[in-house]
């Protein structure tokens, strides 16, 4: 059956953004320069810490936070276990061991009731992710990093703009990142950036990113185009966070009064300013049969903005290789010197019944952008019907 609308693609370009790119190619200079400081003080302003530093893409930013923090060889890392993959593989590549901590039901962030137990003397950092622009329960997560002396890192993807009680999300740990890839609220093709108020993390970051420092360093820019797209769409984001929560709010009415008994939309703390980088909602119907299939066939061929989500990152074959494809760097948790929680554990037996659980048969990402507005969300609401209303 097809579409009675086409959805609208994302991102949106015109012609701010294309006077910003033709301006980097007529002043010769596409290496990293005044476009991207103007762009890492625009956004650093903008989400209200001292220092912001654009980079390639977010991995880096996450590697960068970890290099930075001195966290390495034998070191813990807690970690959500629902995220992309690079939230966890970025403690990888600086040879530490991720412990993945189970997420919480209302915003499917790490389980700050789950935190305490897993901290050892290993114990270096907290990562935390905010899904979906649906802020985490960071301010109880940043209270055992305090407790425990731990550092807090925010992967903060999907929550460009996101607040809770009035502060901005990338402001509560000690050092956040944020995405700027194609996909993302604010997209600029590819691109990261870093936070801090930090001016000791600032400061080895900067150099860590460019060759700059007597530690192995790496060639982490951020390009000229990226810095001058990325102010040209960071003075439209707020506007374009109001149209997300538009369209989120007037969905989820929707959901709540079509089809109540199926799905359920992801909790919204009143507390917190969520910005919808996708809307997500919950399967609740434990009779509804596995959607792999239904879902493939009502959805092949549109371009309905509806998703299943991820599969647990602990069940991922970067944590998990199989005979002989180990990697040539090796794996940190099976080192003689280490004796920590995952020396005779496999990641893919660990136990996390609340990410089992829902990932990835029973959560839905359903993508909000603008230009989408009402209509937009009456065809999703349809389509929707067609999956679980029988």
């Amino acid at each position: 059956m097809s579409l009675e609308l086409q959805f609208p693609n994302w991102p949106t370009f015109g012609e701010q953004e294309e006077k910003a790119v033709k301006d980097v190619i007529r002043s010769g200079q596409l290496f990293a320069d005044q476009k991207v400081r103007e762009f890492e003080e625009n956004f650093g302003r903008y989400i209200g810490t001292k220092y912001a530093l654009g980079l390639g893409n977010a991995t880096q930013g996450l590697h960068l936070c970890l290099a930075a923090l001195d966290i390495g060889l034998g070191d813990e890392v807690i970690v959500t276990p629902y995220s992309w993959i690079s939230t966890a593989s970025s403690i990888l590549m600086q040879n530490a061991i991720p412990i993945f901590c189970d997420i919480e039901e209302q915003t499917l962030g790490i389980d700050p009731d789950k935190i305490e137990k897993l901290i050892t003397s290993r114990t270096k950092a907290i990562v935390c992710v905010h899904m979906f622009g649906y802020p985490c329960k960071i301010r109880e997560i940043k209270s055992i990093a305090e407790k425990h002396n731990l550092a807090l890192i925010e992967d903060a993807s999907h929550a460009h703009g996101a607040e809770l009680n009035g502060k901005k999300i990338g402001t509560f740990g000690d050092v956040s990142a944020f995405s700027l890839h194609q996909r993302k609220a604010l997209s600029v093709g590819d691109g990261g950036i870093v936070c801090t108020d930090n001016v000791s993390l600032a400061e080895k970051i900067y150099k860590m990113r460019s060759f700059g420092s007597n530690e192995l360093s790496y060639n982490y820019r951020m390009t000229e185009f990226a810095g001058a797209l990325g102010s040209v769409r960071l003075r439209k984001l707020d506007e374009e966070n109001d149209q997300r929560r538009k369209n989120s709010l007037f969905l989820n009415q929707l959901i709540s009064e079509k089809l109540g008994d199926f799905l359920e939309p992801l909790f919204i703390n009143p507390d917190s300013k969520t910005v919808h980088y996708a809307n997500v909602v919950k399967i609740t119907d434990e009779g509804t049969r596995s959607i792999d299939a239904e879902y493939h066939r009502v959805l092949e061929g549109s371009s309905l903005p509806i998703r299943k989500t991820w599969s647990p990152l602990h069940h991922h074959p970067n944590f998990n290789p199989c005979g002989n494809s180990k990697p040539a760097r090796g794996l940190p948790w099976e080192l003689d010197a280490y004796d920590g929680a995952m020396r005779h554990t496999q990641y893919k037996n660990l136990h996390l019944p609340v990410v089992e659980r829902f990932c990835p048969h029973k959560i839905l990402e359903i993508y909000v952008h603008p230009p989408c507005a009402e209509r937009e969300m009456l065809t999703a609401l349809r389509h929707l019907q067609r999956l679980f209303k029988k």
